[in-house]
């Protein structure tokens, strides 16, 4: 697998969906049942991939979020960090993909901004994780969705002290999260610019243009490649057209949306929630061969 840095900032690239959609259609509907998935049942897994590499998808995502000792502590699987890891990298690479990328999702810990004995301990959550996907030559470490700013920074730092990869994070945008506006949002960019992410990203179900806008106001904070994962919040049939609550209910509003952040200077482009691989099927139509705007 070639070297992803090189392509920074140069062609659009399409990350694969999160295994949400088959982890319920499955029944897999509880916590820890991802890191049960993960670690005892990889043909699920298999399954989403056969459909990713039916479609193209340059980037494949491992299903390794659940990769931190406090992750796995609470799935009752603390001890199985370097066997995710591993099952992770010979299933991903098994469908020799352009990349394969290795996620990590917050730990869920309660974190002391004030205490710097939780800082530490954060971090070294984030380190050890870091360290036992480097066990194995993914070609980076994607921290995906967080939602507390101390939190990526802790991240960030973990990684950093042990890792000289390419490292991306996304910032998942609610009201009850660190990056309930815009003004909060760019400033966790320019945090996580400081610290060494070399893409950056946000996870957002925001209707089309005040996407465009989170992603226009992103880039005046970094000149780093830029992800945009767009959350479905539901895939509901009997929906025809887009509503402020549920703005993508099937993959045609994705395509059009795809289009527009890359005229805005988006790099990676990924869907997520209650995505199936369809909605990444719209992304790779949208995009395939396409250069990105560098000058956005």
């Amino acid at each position: 697998m070639p070297d992803i840095a090189l392509r920074f900032n140069k062609d659009m690239l399409v990350l694969s969906t999160p295994i949400d959609y088959q982890l319920v259609s499955q029944g897999f509907t509880e916590p820890g049942d991802r890191e049960y998935v993960a670690l005892c049942e990889p043909d699920l897994i298999e399954e989403v991939y056969k459909v990713e590499k039916l479609m193209e998808t340059p980037c494949l995502v491992s299903a390794t979020e659940g990769i931190t000792r406090a992750r796995l502590a609470y799935s009752r699987f603390e001890k199985q960090a370097s066997d995710m890891a591993r099952i992770a990298y010979e299933v991903g690479s098994s469908f020799t993909p352009e990349h394969l990328i290795a996620a990590v999702g917050p730990t869920g810990l309660p974190l002391d901004p004030t205490m710097l004995s939780s800082l530490k301990q954060s971090e070294q959550q984030y380190r050890d994780a870091t360290s036992m996907l480097m066990n194995y030559p993914f070609d980076a470490l994607y921290f995906s969705g967080f939602s507390d700013l101390e939190d990526a920074k802790c991240a960030l730092k973990g990684a950093r002290g042990v890792y000289e990869g390419p490292l991306f994070i996304s910032l998942a945008v609610s009201d009850e999260g660190d990056f309930s506006s815009e003004e909060k949002l760019v400033q966790g960019v320019a945090v996580c610019d400081t610290l060494g992410a070399d893409v950056i990203g946000v996870v957002s179900a925001a209707k089309p243009d005040v996407l465009l806008k989170q992603v226009r106001a992103m880039r005046t904070k970094t000149h780093k490649p830029l992800l945009c994962d767009v959350h479905i919040n539901k895939k509901d049939p009997r929906q025809f057209a887009p509503t402020d609550e549920n703005p993508y209910p099937t993959p045609d509003e994705l395509f059009s949306v795809a289009c527009a952040l890359q005229k805005v200077g988006v790099q990676f482009l990924r869907a997520s929630g209650a995505a199936t691989p369809a909605y990444t099927g719209a992304l790779n139509a949208a995009v395939h061969g396409m250069d990105v705007e560098v000058s956005a």
